[in-house]
């Protein structure tokens, strides 16, 4: 038997499920119809048991059952609107009717002692009704409603994986049966080897960070992959004490600000989890607080979100200390402030604050009032004490900064009994600070509560690793010269000493060199070549990193000289902007040409969107301390680093551009962060990514790499893969070369598999770092391993997608070329036969040996659909008892038939024959089934592909018949994708046609012209 998801993943979810707690049933011995959404069985039975006062009062309860159903049916007019009121329903949050008039909170789910629940897994879960019947291959059910769909595949294919399975959620169960996902907590899709979970409505995505992976915070990376860290994200995250939680308190909702937006869900991701968690369990047992040193880019502040709204949720945490929580979240910036109290409110926090002014925070916190208080760490000076309470939480954000010293002090005095939890991706460890003492549990190892390394957020794709490519900026200095001339300077000024010494001291500062205008105009026209070379194609933006304020003006001015120049333009024609941002006073001291840099907190947010858009032309931003650290732009590609800088400053300035992003104009994504470093930083970049705490033996090839590396590892990478074809000639473009390849790489082999997976590799760093004169050498070979893999390209997910990129696009042309529209009415799409039609109906009732129909002079309209529904009624007892794929594509064909108009007599015959050529291909496919011939089956996947074989074969020269399928698919794809209706009619069209056919047999090295061509013409324009 063949391994398929059923006998392979599927089955591990199953047995995984059951030794996690829940009970396994067949999804056909659910006490459940088809169309039933929730077992209303079980969720009445725990209904009256969390709630027993409805017991004696039936009539209440049913009022229950009727207004969840109703809300799930309501999933039809928006699935996240009614998945969140289902949320607020099964959290308990949520009062319902009562048959005299009252409303009263219900439970459908105990949140506190799980025992008391019912979990139950199921496959096969059929659902009918709407579209056609579906089956969902697990769902897990807790007191009978669907919190969890998984959808499984195959583990050994190429053709897919993990996407396919989020695909067939996104684009068609939730789409045709939105009430089932209405009480749904996320949904999961694996193939066996990759593991993704989501929430509703989540666009399924090779590299989506909202399809997200499970883990472990403990696990490395290295170690855990493939199928073992399946198997471990499920046993993690498929158990009643993960998914409970989750529901409870980590589910969130995002609303529509306007009509461009839509609402959204959105869950932890494991990291986030473990950690919130984490600090509710620390907060309940009394201790002090914690340190969460999680990567820079993983979501700190979604982490503090969700922690705060478990604290704030929790009974058993108010029962503890006779009170309510206050949670206060500190920022040290007042953008972050803002930034933090937006993702807060888009996550529907409760009792949210964001004080004024000092007086404001300080009056708040003496009140003891709960809830969520948004601050920078500033409104705290001279605050003195506030509230002894001790059920006040402190979250502090970027905790290795100012959060130390006067500040820090200052909100320890305010509220000294409060719990102190500090999140950063920097922790500092040297003689003057420490944020493991500062923030650390001397009861948590090393001081650290929660750690999530740069490796562990790189291999689960939240962030992306960074490239640094290093510049050598050299200048000549004649020092003797300068020394006599700074000497007569010295003599006519008539200076001592000291003078002497102090200003030779300035003169030789870093700034002095750096502000040379020489050294600025070379910079900036390197850092505008290289942006228009290697960043701009790509879609993506660019920040730059200034020594000073002075600086900062004259790299604008110099960068917009080189733009200028080059003429440095966007698609749509505008040219290309940059931008500043820098701390600029409002003083009459303030220099003139510093002023037209002074922006408002508006302008300042202004400028953020529009450098986040990828068709607006700023493409600059030069910074010197401002927008450093603390600032998200995905569409950052690349930082430009002229300044000193270290530590932990120095790495969350590198990591500005490690952010993932999709260009989603073209699709294409971002596959490293690129940092340029003009001041000789490489040591200290390393130094500032090991960290304080680093373990001697860690590796950070995860994190940096320098770019000559990545060329290094492309040419060692490149000899490996050229391995498999020893002895082939690369040089040699022939079709014989071609086939010898192939010959190497046999379909469904290690080798193949190895091919595939090292030469996409490859292309990655490839198209990253092309054009580097050091791939140059490799080009020729790196471009016959192209076309090798062009020849057997997996037929993976990215067709797929290719609507989504480009169907705008294309449904825009179609638009801008339709003219002179009419509408006109169409009497009737049924005609009656005439006697050549009748006789073609009889052929076919013959064929499927079946009482002919009546006659459509009797029944008008329904002949045509007689006659697909006679041979659809016998494909499908044959799909029932064969899973050959011939069968699914004579369907397909029975489907396309069907959509067909019937205007006249012609089209009538045209509809009928292509009727009797599928039931005479039924007929041949039963023949072929029941002797065990695969070849005839393999033929009738695609009759005219079968054609084409026999065509190329007796055509093409000896020996190279191995190659021959792989060259009918691609003739017979791209033939489908270039013809339309009446092409032969079209000179245009005709011309396509040819000049399509010779390219895909120059490809393979065949003769364009000749026997082979002409025959291959022929046929398509008879058959196509």
């Amino acid at each position: 038997m063949g391994w398929t998801e059923a006998s392979t993943i599927q089955r591990s979810l199953l047995e995984w499920a059951e030794e996690a707690g829940w009970d396994r049933v067949m999804g056909d011995e659910l006490p459940r119809d088809e169309h039933d959404v929730i077992i209303e069985e079980w969720a009445r039975e725990a209904l009256l048991a969390l709630n027993p006062e409805l017991v004696d009062d039936p009539e209440s309860a049913d009022l229950v059952v009727h207004e969840v159903n109703q809300v799930i049916l309501d999933a039809q007019n928006g699935l996240v609107a009614a998945n969140e009121r289902l949320t607020v329903m099964l959290r308990g949050d949520h009062s319902f009717p009562t048959i005299d008039g009252k409303h009263v909170p219900r439970r459908l789910i105990d949140f506190d002692d799980l025992d008391n629940n019912r979990f139950t897994v199921a496959d096969e879960v059929t659902v009918g009704g709407a579209v056609k019947l579906r089956r969902f291959d697990v769902v897990y059910y807790v007191n009978g409603f669907p919190l969890v769909v998984a959808e499984t595949k195959t583990p050994v294919k190429h053709t897919v994986s993990w996407v396919n399975a989020a695909k067939d959620i996104y684009d068609v169960y939730e789409e045709e049966y939105p009430n089932f996902f209405a009480t749904n907590v996320f949904n999961l899709a694996t193939e066996g080897l990759e593991f993704r979970m989501a929430p509703i409505r989540a666009v399924p995505d090779p590299d989506s960070e909202i399809w997200a992976p499970w883990g472990s915070t403990e696990d490395d990376p290295k170690k855990v992959t493939g199928p073992a860290r399946v198997e471990r994200a499920a046993r993690l995250l498929l158990r009643p004490e993960t998914v409970l939680p989750i529901l409870k308190d980590l589910v969130m909702f995002r609303h529509a600000r306007d009509a461009s937006e839509v609402d959204v869900k959105f869950l932890p991701r494991y990291p986030q989890f473990e950690a919130a968690l984490a600090i509710h369990a620390k907060v309940l047992a009394g201790r002090p607080g914690g340190l969460i040193w999680h990567h820079q880019g993983s979501g700190k502040t979604e982490l503090m979100a969700f922690a705060a709204a478990r604290l704030l949720r929790d009974d058993a945490v108010t029962a503890k200390f006779g009170g309510a929580p206050t949670v206060i979240v500190i920022a040290d910036r007042k953008d972050l402030v803002r930034q933090t109290a937006e993702m807060f409110e888009t996550a529907g926090m409760p009792r949210m604050i964001v004080p004024g002014n000092r007086r404001e925070l300080h009056a708040l916190l003496r009140s003891g009032e709960p809830g969520v208080v948004i601050t920078t760490v500033h409104k705290f000076a001279e605050a003195g004490h506030l509230n002894d309470r001790s059920n006040i939480v402190v979250l502090v954000d970027e905790a290795h900064r100012s959060q130390q010293g006067k500040f820090g002090d200052a909100w320890r005095a305010a509220v000294p009994n409060a719990k102190f939890f500090g999140a950063t991706g920097t922790a500092i460890e040297d003689k003057d600070r420490s944020t493991f003492k500062l923030f650390g549990d001397p009861d948590d190892p090393d001081f650290v509560m929660s750690r999530y390394t740069p490796e562990q957020s790189i291999a689960d794709g939240f962030t992306k690793p960074i490239i640094v490519e290093g510049r050598s900026v050299g200048f000549s200095l004649d020092k003797e010269a300068l020394d006599e001339a700074f000497d007569e300077l010295a003599a006519e000024e008539e200076l001592d000493e000291e003078e002497k010494v102090y200003l030779s001291g300035k003169a030789s500062h870093i700034e002095t060199i750096l502000s040379n205008p020489e050294r600025v105009a070379a910079v900036c026209a390197d850092i505008v070549d290289h942006f228009l070379t290697f960043v701009a194609p790509l879609g993506q933006k660019a920040q730059v990193v200034a020594y000073n304020q002075s600086l900062v003006v004259a790299y604008v001015g110099a960068i917009e000289v080189e733009l200028e120049r080059r003429s440095a333009m966007m698609l749509d024609g505008r040219m290309r902007e940059v931008g500043a941002v820098m701390h600029v006073a409002d003083s009459k001291d303030t220099p003139k040409e510093y002023k037209k840099f002074l922006l408002t907190p508006t302008q300042e947010e202004s400028l953020k969107r529009r450098f986040k858009k990828v068709d607006d032309p700023l493409s600059f931003i030069v910074v010197t301390a401002k927008w450093m650290t603390g600032f998200n732009a995905p569409i950052e590609g690349v930082l430009y680093l002229d300044k000193p800088a270290k530590d932990a400053n120095l790495f969350q300035t590198i990591t500005r551009p490690n952010r993932p992003w999709k260009n989603p104009v073209t699709g294409q994504r971002k596959d490293y962060g690129r940092v340029v470093d003009y001041i000789g930083l490489a040591k200290a970049i390393g130094n500032a990514i090991a960290g304080p705490r680093a373990k001697a033996d860690e590796e950070d090839e995860l994190n940096v790499t320098d770019a000559s590396k990545l060329a290094g590892k492309f040419v060692t990478d490149l000899t490996r893969v050229l391995y498999l074809f020893n002895g082939i000639d690369t040089t040699d473009s022939s079709f014989e070369s071609l086939a010898e390849a192939h010959e190497r790489i046999p379909e469904g082999s290690t080798e193949r598999t190895e091919f595939v997976e090292s030469y996409v590799a490859l292309q990655t760093v490839w198209e990253f770092l092309d054009p580097n004169p050091m791939l140059q050498p490799f080009k020729q070979q790196y471009f016959w391993l192209a076309k090798v893999y062009e020849s057997i390209r997996p037929k993976d997910i990215s067709k797929a997608f290719l609507w989504i990129r480009l169907g705008a696009k294309t449904t825009e042309l179609i638009y801008g070329h339709m003219s002179d529209v009419k509408v006109k009415s169409m009497r009737s799409k049924t005609v009656t036969l005439d006697a050549a039609g009748l006789a073609l109906v009889k052929r076919i009732a013959e064929q499927l040996r079946l009482p002919e129909p009546d006659s459509p002079e009797t029944k008008e309209g329904s002949v045509y659909q007689e006659v697909l529904d006679s041979i659809e009624a016998r494909l499908k007892r044959r799909i029932n008892d064969n899973d050959s794929p011939v069968y699914k594509s004579l369907a397909e064909r029975i489907e396309k038939l069907r959509a067909k108009a019937i205007e006249n007599v012609e089209d009538s015959l045209a509809f009928l024959e292509e009727a009797l050529r599928i039931a005479q291909d039924v007929v041949a496919a039963d023949r072929a089934a029941a002797a065990g011939d695969e070849d005839a089956l393999e033929k009738l996947l695609d009759p005219r592909s079968g054609a084409l074989t026999q065509i190329v074969e007796e055509n093409t020269p000896s020996g190279l018949h191995k190659i021959v399928p792989d060259l009918v698919f691609r003739i017979d794809s791209i033939v489908i994708e270039v013809i339309y209706t009446g092409w032969t009619e079209s000179d245009s069209g005709d011309k396509h046609v040819r000049r399509e056919l010779r390219s895909v047999l120059k490809e393979y090295g065949l003769p364009i012209k000749g026997q082979l061509f002409d025959k291959t013409y022929e046929y398509v324009r008879e058959n196509y």
